[in-house]
């Protein structure tokens, strides 16, 4: 976690905002020293939000809180004190269901959430770090942050599924009546050497850091899936051609036995880690990382719990070389790791699997320039990459009799493609950036033989944006400004399969490719600034992506922001 560091001369800022779906929004960022001579620093952020947004019963509501402090009570010394607060309440969105197939048969803002339903939750986190300078070229980093996240939930959600499918007009529903809290805590310790030569300078960091994470023992869940009407007990629906929202009476609902709380499994990681960044001859600069991951989980359910370790070695290297003041070369190779939770290998009957779970891994080569024109006013950065992914974990939509979501396991996913990002402050006025991605993924390997040439879920071959902002700086118009924007994204392939051909083989959906523009109007006088922003100038109806045809979410309308901001 980033946060804003306190600052050694005061300054602030309060900001407002106000616009479209009932949206109300004040920020306030003040910091500077606490004594003369700067030893003790601190800074004040908080926020607050209140918004219907564009989606029917889902009005949001957030406030966040967020102090820091700086202590430096000897040269060399340093500890830095972080506290975070944030609370959300309003509704979970989970999204719409697609109405016979047709993308655009529903509002945008229809929704399955109901009246009486409500998400609450609150996250605390506090943490400390301290920066001790050993020797000139030596320094020691150590830290501490925990957080405690607690939530309060009624929903009602689809079950992933029709019951009328293939005409998909009445969907399946749950609900969850969810209570919880559960624990993080953070360490990390590593040290710091610089050693110059004559030739070759070294910047050496070696490390370890922990992380471990619990829920409490006094979670409590119920679902249900059907209730009882006039003595007779009938499934949970929601009609999407008669919707009704109402009120409802949980004593009538038929709660399920042996549901497990679905938060993650309790686990332990422990990385040990050694890097050493070289600068040879000011030009090439290398760096080369190895890491050792160390993962141990318990299985979520049962009075025996279980454990299941998993380790890997991680390496990583990169280098840069300046070919010339305009043109710098770069390259990078790195090893990832995703571990599965003790469930996925000793309960993996649970979840819908013949076998264990294993571990995802996964590698990325990435090389490309960096580049500086007209007096570095105009940077472009053009990078080619390759990423490689197997056993990646896949929920398949279907929930399982067990209460557990389904899942599998990817064989094998080739990802490799073009980036190039542009921006620049061309003239004292005229501000441009602008990037596009090409991404072309492939499944090579997997269980559902249909998947097989597929893209990535999720994953837009084409992404492209732009914006461009002008400024007047003189005369009359001075501190007035207009900016506009542009951004399309390709098509992408559902997550999950929506239904079978004529001969048994899964059949996968995809989310239509949009395009949206964006305009503002900007205006500065001093310490005060003024913004109007209109998003999605010409209304499109596009969706965002989602799961299936059980799970859609779709872009805001058309929508105006006016902020109003002051700098002291």
């Amino acid at each position: 976690m980033t946060t804003k560091k306190p600052l050694e001369s005061f300054k602030g800022n309060i900001g407002f905002t106000s616009g479209s779906f009932q949206t109300m929004r004040t920020t306030l960022d003040f910091g500077g020293p606490l004594d003369s001579a700067k030893r003790i620093l601190y800074r004040f952020n908080a926020g607050y939000e209140d918004t219907k947004t564009f989606r029917d019963v889902n009005r949001q509501k957030r406030i966040m809180i967020a102090p820091s402090f700086t202590f430096k009570p000897a040269t060399g010394t340093q500890v830095d004190v972080d506290v975070v607060y944030s609370q959300f309440d309003g509704y979970l969105d989970r999204g719409m269901g697609i109405k016979a197939n047709d993308f655009y048969a529903l509002p945008r803002s229809f929704t399955l959430s109901q009246p009486s339903d409500f998400y609450n939750s609150k996250t605390f986190s506090l943490s400390g770090r301290l920066s001790q300078k050993l020797a000139d070229n030596l320094s020691l980093h150590l830290s501490y942050m925990k957080s405690v996240y607690e939530e309060d939930v009624n929903e009602h959600r689809t079950l992933n599924t029709f019951a009328d499918a293939p005409k998909n007009t009445i969907m399946n529903m749950r609900f969850f009546d969810r209570h919880g809290k559960d624990y993080t805590d953070n360490v990390v310790g590593y040290l710091k050497w610089d050693r110059e030569g004559d030739i070759i300078d070294h910047h050496i960091v070696a490390g370890v850091d922990i992380a471990e994470y619990r829920g409490d023992k006094e979670n409590q869940l119920r679902e249900a899936r059907q209730q009882t009407v006039n003595g007779q007990v009938v499934p949970l629906i929601f009609d999407l051609n008669n919707p009704m929202y109402t009120t409802h009476d949980l004593t009538s609902y038929v709660w399920r036995e042996n549901v497990a709380y679905p938060f993650l499994s309790p686990y332990k990681t422990t990385g040990i880690y050694i890097q050493d960044q070289l600068a040879v001859a000011d030009k090439l600069k290398v760096i080369l990382g190895l890491r050792h991951e160390h993962y141990v989980s318990e299985t979520i359910d049962g009075q025996k719990r279980t454990q299941a370790a998993q380790k890997a070695w991680l390496p990583r290297a990169g280098l840069t070389y300046e070919l010339n003041k305009q043109i710098n070369y770069f390259a990078s190779y790195s090893q990832g790791f995703v571990p599965v939770g003790a469930s996925f290998i000793h309960q993996y009957q649970n979840y819908g699997a013949d076998k264990p779970f294993e571990p995802e891994r996964s590698f990325q080569l990435e090389t490309g320039f960096k580049t500086g024109f007209l007096k570095n006013q105009l940077q472009v950065d053009l990078s080619l990459f390759h990423i490689e992914r197997s056993n990646m974990l896949i929920a398949t939509g279907a929930i399982l009799n067990s209460g557990f979501s389904e899942y599998r396991q990817s064989g094998k996913v080739l990802s490799e493609g073009i980036e190039l990002d542009l921006r620049g402050q061309l003239t004292k006025e005229f501000q441009i950036m602008a990037n596009y991605t090409y991404n072309h993924t492939d499944v090579k390997a997997s269980s559902i033989a249909s998947e097989l040439g597929e893209s990535l879920p999720g994953a837009p071959k084409n992404m492209a944006s732009a914006w461009l902002k002008y400024v007047f700086s003189q005369n009359m118009l001075k501190g007035l400004g207009f900016g506009t924007g542009v951004y399309y994204v390709d098509s992408r392939r559902m997550d999950n399969t929506i239904g079978q051909d004529s001969e048994g083989n899964a059949l996968w959906g995809y989310w239509p490719s949009y395009t949206t523009m964006n305009a503002a109007v900007y205006y500065h006088i001093g310490a005060l600034k003024m913004a109007v922003n209109m998003n999605n100038v010409f209304d499109k109806y596009y969706f965002l992506g989602g799961f299936d045809y059980t799970r859609a979410f779709p872009g805001a309308p058309r929508n105006i922001m006016v902020s109003l901001g002051y700098a002291f």
